[in-house]
């Protein structure tokens, strides 16, 4: 068996050889390069785990650099995500923010409101903060335009709950009833849904799930962690908990 020093040590040359350009190598004879590669190759084939090992490294520092990279995102962009402008629900001051990033046509998101719901309702310190991410074609698009213009006028919550609850076509006619139900300023929001403000509201959404790889809906961010999908009533609760036991803790 050869030595694990040696053994990286014949990794680090086989990688010179074959990465590094041809002028790097010069010093090397043929033979030299010849004799090196059929060492590293015998090895490779006597001792075939060394690849998994070396995927399992290269793996591991990829994930630590793109976390790194997220956290940075996160950081230059935390004002935005939780400004207290924000569409949101719960309490207004509360000491854990959660973010969702959701669709209004999406299945999961749905079923996400009522796990959401039934934190607020429960857990007076939480604030839910809401970014619309319409990905599901226009229908989601017009959605998400018409539920900022109803939080301009301070009832986005109370619209974002019916637009989720509502299982059918999300059309003009159907957004339209949802403003009059909440005795909300209809000709306001026929004006409001394509402002160049919602619209640059909802692209800056757009923007930064695509800067921290969010791709799919729901996705939230508690503490400072992505967590992508359906969460499940008990795995909110849970982050949450585990967010509040790490601000303690500081």
């Amino acid at each position: 068996m050869i030595p694990t020093l040696n053994k990286f040590l014949l990794i680090l040359i086989a990688l010179i050889i074959f990465i590094m350009p041809a002028q790097a190598t010069d010093s090397f004879s043929i033979e030299q390069k010849e004799g090196i590669e059929g060492v590293v190759k015998d090895y490779i084939l006597e001792n075939p785990e060394i690849l998994i090992e070396a995927l399992d490294i290269y793996k591991l520092r990829k994930e630590e650099e793109h976390n790194k990279h997220v956290e940075k995102i996160l950081e230059n962009n935390l004002d935005t995500l939780i400004s207290a402008d924000a569409p949101s629900a719960g309490n207004p001051d509360g000491e854990i923010v959660v973010v969702e990033f959701f669709d209004y046509n999406c299945g999961w998101c749905r079923k996400a409101l009522q796990d959401i719901q039934t934190v607020i309702k429960n857990d007076k310190d939480v604030r839910i903060v809401f970014k619309e991410m319409p990905l599901l074609g226009q229908a989601s698009m017009l959605a998400a335009q018409w539920a900022m213009a109803a939080h301009k006028q301070g009832k986005y919550f109370e619209y974002h709950v019916k637009l989720m609850e509502y299982r059918g076509t999300k059309d003009e006619d159907y957004l339209k009833k949802i403003a009059k139900k909440l005795n909300l300023n209809l000709e306001q929001m026929k004006k409001d849904v394509n402002s160049e403000e919602i619209n640059e509201l909802i692209m800056e959404n757009m923007i930064i799930a695509r800067q921290l790889a969010v791709n799919g809906t729901p996705a939230f961010i508690i503490d400072g962690k992505i967590l992508p999908g359906y969460l499940g009533k008990d795995g909110l609760k849970r982050s949450i908990k585990d967010a509040r036991k790490n601000i303690n803790n500081q």
